[in-house]
Order: C-alpha cells, then sequence, then structure tokens
C-alpha cells in the first residue's frame, strides 16, 4: 500500500528549515549550524523521488541562495549535482540502517558544501576554510532527529 503525498507537509517541513536557517546564532556556534534545507530536501527526496525532484532542488537551491547572500546559481548547483546523486541511490540508501544513512548524509553535506565554497571562491573570491566539514558533521548527527519529526509531520498533515 502507497503511503499518500502531501505538499503541505514539504511546504511546512522546508518553511521550518528556511527559518531555522536564518535564526541568528553566536559565532561560536555559527559553524556548528546544521544544514536545514538540504538535509529536508534530501528527506523528501528519499521519501518521494517522483514527485520531489530536480524542480524542488532548484527552488531550495535559490531560496537558500537569497537567504545566504550568495551569488545567484550557487546553491542551485550544489543542490542539484546533490538531487542527482540522491536519486541515483535513492532505494539502495533507504535500505541503509540510519547510522550508515547518516554517514552518507555528512559525505553529500561535506560535498555539497565543498561546492559551494569551491563556486563562492572562484566568483566572488572569498576565502573559506574547511570549517565546512563541521557543518557536514553536525547536519550528518542532526540526521536521525529530521528523519524522525518530518515523518511525524508528513502523518499529521495527510
Amino acid at each position: 500500500m502507497r503511503s499518500r503525498f502531501s505538499w503541505l507537509a514539504v511546504f511546512v517541513t522546508f518553511l521550518i528549515a528556511a527559518m531555522l536557517e536564518v535564526v541568528a546564532l553566536p559565532e561560536m556556534i555559527q559553524n556548528f549550524r546544521p544544514q536545514w534545507l538540504a538535509l529536508i530536501l534530501i528527506y523528501w527526496l528519499l521519501r518521494y523521488p517522483e514527485r520531489v525532484g530536480m524542480t524542488c532542488a532548484l527552488v531550495f537551491g535559490l531560496i537558500m541562495d537569497v537567504i545566504s547572500g550568495t551569488v545567484l546559481g550557487v546553491h542551485v548547483l550544489a543542490y542539484a549535482i546533490t538531487c542527482y546523486l540522491i536519486l541515483s541511490m535513492h532505494q539502495r540508501l533507504k535500505m541503509f540502517p540510519i547510522i550508515q544513512q547518516s554517514l552518507v548524509m555528512f559525505i553529500l553535506v561535506a560535498t555539497q558544501l565543498m561546492m559551494v565554497s569551491l563556486l563562492s571562491k572562484l566568483l566572488v573570491g572569498t576565502t573559506n576554510d574547511l570549517s565546512c566539514l563541521w557543518l557536514a558533521l553536525t547536519s550528518a548527527l542532526v540526521w536521525p532527529i529530521i528523519l524522525i519529526l518530518t515523518d511525524r509531520v508528513s502523518l499529521a498533515l495527510r
């Protein structure tokens, strides 16, 4: 039996993730902020790859460009590549235990953040170090919580 898909659940979780992206944090904690939008995008890509696909990745990337103040298209490209990677292995990834999924999330988010860092350096000349790996690590640690909470929101909004 197929579960029902709810665009309302996608919108609500996306809105919550966008709000968490813009919450002001102290400078010391700023380097440990999980990539909420990327994690929510990955969640929906794993749950409903036929409904939430490249178009949602492009919209999420564009909104992330606006939120973060980077050159338009940087996050769009990074999210599109992340989306492609998820869609190419979503059937296998769904079968992984949650610890292994968290490891894959670390690799995917780290790759996405390094693409953003490299493109920002090439286009604007900003200097970024490898602090993006801390963001990827906290994203991987938050992944099990994202799974549980987003599943509950999805069930409640059907």
